[in-house]
């Protein structure tokens, strides 16, 4: 458990990304399907520019460094262990460029981490901190994630860069924290959010509400939730451990900016 070597991996099957697939998840039926799915959150498309890529993480020690950042942070949140496999990014998806060259996936017990070569290294342990803090809390909130909302969707976006704010600092968060002012925020929340907070993970709707698709914002969804979050910390302390078992509901009640009832027309 811990980072498992796929430079290791990358050495062999670097152009064939299936096998890498393989690697990391053999209970998987179909790894063409699964490889289409990671490269939806960044992984890499062979080439010779993603290869130059692979090469400089080498160089630059990522796998070395993120074996650190892991140990700090299970041993700071006593939190489970997970297998963390790292590949390069696709850097030629703009969404990945909004994503400053990082990007990851988390499960209950793995995580994918998607990066780009990096001079300040404080970049890969925000985003090791942002999806590890995803996998603790899936290991200790009290719900199926099966059964995850789009509520729970954007809390975990918010509560996970909320962790980031406090272990890195301002400089280290997610660009789309300043993509919206507060009146745009709570415009979308009001006019479209709001009447599907219920919706699952595995309704169409959800990810577009989530990443911001089909005539929602880009990243609509993160800066929502970050928004609701910060709203909930500044009027009650909120520790990092609170933060793995919170409700989803609970940081939305009483929450004047982020209400959840629907306006009453008056006659």
């Amino acid at each position: 458990m811990g980072v498992i070597r796929t430079d290791n991996w990358m050495d062999e099957h670097f152009f064939n990304p299936m096998e890498l697939c393989k690697l990391a998840s053999p209970d998987v039926e179909n790894h063409a399907h699964y490889y289409q799915y990671l490269r939806r959150f960044g992984m890499y498309q062979p080439s010779r520019r993603t290869h130059d890529m692979y090469t400089r993480l080498k160089e630059q020690k990522a796998w070395e460094h993120m074996e650190k950042f892991y140990a700090k942070y299970k041993r700071l949140w006593k939190a489970p262990e997970v297998d963390i496999y790292i590949f390069p990014i696709e850097p030629a998806r703009q969404f990945m460029v909004d994503l400053k060259g990082r990007s990851g996936l988390t499960f209950p017990n793995k995580i994918f981490l998607f990066l780009s070569p990096a001079d300040d290294v404080k970049v890969w342990e925000s985003l090791l901190v942002h999806e590890y803090h995803h996998a603790v809390r899936m290991n200790r909130y009290k719900k199926d994630p099966e059964e995850y909302s789009l509520l729970d969707s954007l809390i975990f976006e918010g509560l996970a860069e909320h962790a980031v704010l406090k272990y890195c600092g301002k400089e280290y968060t997610a660009d789309w924290l300043g993509f919206y002012n507060q009146d745009q925020l709570q415009h979308f929340w009001n006019r479209v959010y709001k009447e599907h907070l219920e919706l699952k993970k595995e309704h169409p709707l959800h990810d577009n509400l989530l990443f911001g698709r089909r005539g929602i914002p880009n990243m609509m969804g993160y800066a929502l939730g970050a928004d609701i979050v910060k709203e909930y910390a500044g009027k009650k302390p909120l520790t990092v451990h609170e933060s793995f078992k919170v409700p989803s509901e609970r940081i939305v009640e009483n929450n004047k900016a982020y209400t959840r009832e629907t306006e009453q027309a008056s006659g």
